[in-house]
């Protein structure tokens, strides 16, 4: 019986390899001598010397590479499966399918539907830096956050909050690429408004495991709660890099810091954590702002398109539109390239705006963007932006005001 489960897994592996629908292979469960190693993970490489099964050996510290022909990588998991490895799980565009054993030896296969069905281009390419996904199976800290099940698969109901977390790596990834922070050896975040913790957890390991870099990442929030659970899980699961503290954005002092995150910070605690990531000299600032009633409640009626903002759907639009596009314009006059752009389809979230900063060292047209904004503020007859207020407050009598403003509507 063993065996035949077994021998049906391995030519599942052989098959899909074949047919080009293999995507990954996780190995599990590591019951062997090595310390440190929880885990393998296999995905097809093209590199010089021709096609490859690379296995990813995760250690609770670090991770090693080593390449084998296709051959030989099925030779490897047969000789692993049921002696040091105890699970294993094979994703294709067609299926996922788990072969695990018990206390008592026996195995036993299962199938589901792919959680995967696109085959990703990392997979197909391994001379250049590596570029990995979250994965379900045997992840500790996804099971705790209620993504995964005991089996390792993605709950149906947290099937998109899983896509959003890939997307948010595969960005995150691309602009520390594109940054000062590429060669960075230790990076320090700050995630403001962290939540329950579904992305600060997976940025820990993705920049700790797959990119090797020694990182730190304090999570902010405001509920007792859930800095009391993600604390605890984070020790479970040996993030010991990894901490959240309880407070607000606006009132949260903030030393130097590479990375500034706020993702749906509500109103203005998106222009507090702006402000907080510019005054911190991080190298990124990545929001996803959420409500934005602070420019909404300013625009004018009596201005050229009134017509058009009496209607409170368009409105609204027209709000999100100027507030985040006037912060990017005040990013770009802090030294910052920016970037918008919708950060996952709509069909997942409805909160699918990303405004990026990247930090750059050319020289800025203050008072060319500055002229900019005026105009802007002009038109829709808005006195005061309360990032601006919060930048430059010499044009703002009333700064204390509007952070009195803030108070009210942040997290």
């Amino acid at each position: 019986m063993n065996s035949n489960e077994k021998e049906q897994f391995e030519s599942i592996v052989a098959a899909s390899l074949k047919s080009q629908e293999f995507i990954r292979l996780t190995l599990g469960k590591y019951r062997g001598s090595e310390t440190g190693l929880t885990k393998l993970v296999a995905r097809v490489v093209q590199i010089k010397s021709g096609t490859k099964l690379s296995f990813t050996y995760r250690y609770k510290t670090k991770e090693i590479v080593k390449n084998y022909s296709i051959e030989e990588g099925l030779s490897f998991i047969r000789n692993q499966l049921g002696q040091d490895f105890l699970s294993a799980t094979v994703f294709t565009t067609q299926q996922d399918v788990q072969l695990e054993y018990n206390k008592s030896g026996n195995a036993k296969i299962t199938f589901a539907k792919p959680t995967l069905r696109d085959i990703q281009s990392d997979s197909k390419s391994h001379d250049h830096q590596k570029n990995r996904s979250i994965e379900a199976h045997d992840n500790p800290y996804l099971m705790a956050l209620g993504i995964t099940n005991s089996s390792g698969h993605v709950v149906r109901t947290m099937e998109d909050k899983f896509r959003q977390i890939n997307k948010f790596i595969e960005i995150l990834q691309g602009l520390i690429n594109t940054s000062s922070l590429a060669d960075q050896r230790e990076l320090s975040i700050v995630d403001m408004g962290s939540g329950k913790g579904y992305l600060t957890f997976a940025m820990y390991d993705f920049l700790t495991g797959s990119l090797d870099k020694e990182t730190t990442i304090v999570g902010v929030e405001g509920r007792s709660e859930l800095v009391e659970f993600c604390n605890k899980t984070a020790q479970e699961v040996g993030f010991d890099r990894l901490r959240f503290e309880p407070g607000t954005i606006q009132d949260y002092a903030m030393d130097k810091t590479d990375i500034t995150i706020a993702l749906h910070a509500c109103d203005t605690a998106t222009d507090d954590a702006i402000f907080k990531g510019i005054k911190s000299e991080s190298s990124i600032i990545i929001l996803s702002p959420c409500c934005h009633k602070q420019i909404r409640k300013q625009i004018g009626s009596n201005t050229v398109l009134k017509d058009i903002l009496k209607h409170g759907i368009l409105l609204e639009r027209q709000a999100e539109t100027i507030t985040d596009g006037l912060r990017a314009l005040l990013l770009e006059r802090s030294g910052y390239r920016t970037k918008v752009f919708e950060f996952i389809s709509s069909e997942h979230t409805s909160k699918n705006m990303m405004i990026v900063g990247i930090k750059h060292n050319k020289s800025v047209d203050h008072a060319q963007i500055s002229d900019q904004i005026n105009a802007i503020k002009t038109v829709y007859g808005i006195e005061f932006h309360y990032l601006e207020a919060l930048l430059s407050p010499n044009l703002s009598p009333n700064i204390e005001n509007l952070i009195g403003y803030s108070k009210s509507n942040k997290l």
